[in-house]
């Protein structure tokens, strides 16, 4: 082989091997809670979480190994706070991943009234605890207008997006809102209402999943920066998958919400009975960023000088 086809060949192989090792983004696991401890604070694993009732007190229910959000003839959601994750380069992403099994009765033609949502906390620590919110008793942290009905103190909405899936329509699909972060209309109840949210289109195809009882699914919920101005919202639901793009009002993520309409899942609202809801047996929170910008001038720089090297080899063999 003639020197100078081997060192360029050299320099090729060695510039693909760089390329294979280029940095990649790694997950930070924020929260990874299956309730093992039977308990719905922290606990002794630093992966575990807080769980708070969002609406009443009764919407919530633990035990060893599963989170119970009783919904059964109530409409009722759960919520955790963590870490505040900020979307603050190009392709940095945040997923909430949760499982959960559904109860002997599952409701029919229900539009929309499974949902999940991912907030900015706007640095409330009143977030961090049980929360009784209704139409009729609204609760300023979540943001509760002056033009809602009943009038609230003007407090700003939660910067975020709520997912919600069909139940029992036969053309069940994934949808997103997002929620108005003004001091107009949010209507102080979170997911509960989707009065204060605006739908952002397309929604997801018809037909692209079904409930059925006592089954376990997992779903998820991701948002990933793609711009300066845009995010990406993207969920799943077993086999089921949509994504829309969306500007953004926060970058900021330290929320994760779920909700359950009353007779969507279950037949009882009370807790610790059999048929009151869906039982989560994990949820993860993850951020994902993208690899620093030093880290891929590095790898190109010393390509750069590899090939210069090689060549300066090969001439000097001549």
């Amino acid at each position: 082989m003639q020197p100078t086809l081997y060192w360029r060949q050299l320099a090729l192989a060695c510039l693909a091997v760089a390329c294979v090792a280029a940095p990649v983004a790694h997950a930070q696991v924020i929260v990874n809670d299956s309730w093992a401890d039977g308990g719905r604070d922290n606990g002794p694993d630093p992966l575990d979480s807080n769980w708070w009732t969002s609406s009443a007190s009764t919407g919530i229910e633990v035990s060893a190994g599963s989170l119970g959000m009783v919904t059964g003839t109530s409409g009722r959601g759960i919520h955790t706070v963590f870490p505040t994750q900020t979307l603050a380069s190009v392709g940095d992403r945040l997923v909430a991943t949760y499982t959960f099994r559904t109860p002997a009765t599952i409701g029919t033609g229900l539009s929309g009234p499974f949902r999940v949502g991912l907030f900015d906390t706007l640095g409330r620590p009143g977030l961090n605890a049980d929360i009784t919110a209704s139409s009729t008793s609204p609760s300023p942290e979540y943001g509760w207008g002056t033009g809602a009905t009943p009038a609230g103190p003007g407090t700003r909405g939660l910067p975020g997006y709520m997912m919600d899936m069909d139940v029992g329509t036969g053309t069940e699909d994934l949808n997103f809102r997002k929620h108005d972060s003004g001091t107009v209309n949010p209507s102080g109840r979170l997911l509960g209402t989707t009065t204060g949210f605006t739908a952002i289109s397309p929604s997801g195809p018809d037909g692209a999943y079904t409930f059925a009882p006592n089954t376990t699914y997992t779903g998820s919920f991701a948002i990933e920066r793609i711009s300066t101005t845009e995010v990406r919202l993207t969920g799943t639901l077993g086999s089921a998958t949509h994504s829309v793009t969306d500007a953004f009002d926060s970058t900021d993520i330290g929320l994760l919400a779920f909700w359950a309409n009353s007779n969507a899942f279950g037949s009882s609202g009370t807790p610790n009975t059999p048929d009151n809801g869906i039982d989560f047996t994990n949820v993860t929170i993850e951020f994902i960023p993208v690899p620093e910008p030093a880290s891929m001038t590095l790898l190109a720089v010393g390509s750069l000088l590899l090939v210069r090297r090689s060549g300066r080899c090969a001439a000097s063999r001549r």
